[in-house]
């Protein structure tokens, strides 16, 4: 089954955090999915704010959420995103992302505002938690 949405790590981190948005998380994780350098930066994330990793381990484990490959193709159209969202400062879990979710043709759910005014250039959906 193909997913209706791809997961920034913003999402992931208010959905374990508790933080407002993070309950419509939960409510759309059947139908979706991260790509392995958004799960990297949630616990980048964990890590150097000093949470236990235990809470995204249980998040990732009762969710189901498919956690997808990030290869070659996906890195190329990672880089070939940086002049598109250079103006807006996405970082490169940022654009490995929206490269992923222009790959399986789904929207992207995120925290990060500054992603919505991409989303006509980008030709992806932006629906932002809040």
């Amino acid at each position: 089954m193909m997913a209706a949405r791809v997961l920034d790590a913003s999402a992931i981190i208010a959905a374990v955090l508790g933080e407002p948005g993070g309950d419509d998380v939960f409510d759309m994780v059947d139908s979706a999915l991260a790509g392995a350098v958004n799960v990297a930066e949630v616990y980048t994330y964990a890590a150097t704010n000093g949470l236990p990793t235990d809470a995204f381990d249980v998040f990732f484990a009762e969710t189901g959420i498919e956690v997808a490959e990030f290869d070659h193709k996906l890195a190329v159209a990672t880089g070939v995103l940086a002049t598109i969202t250079r103006k807006a400062g996405l970082s490169l879990g940022d654009r490995a992302c929206l490269a992923f979710a222009q790959a399986r043709s789904a929207e992207v759910l995120t925290a990060d505002r500054a992603w919505a005014q991409l989303a006509d250039e980008l030709g992806v959906e932006i629906n932002l938690l809040r």
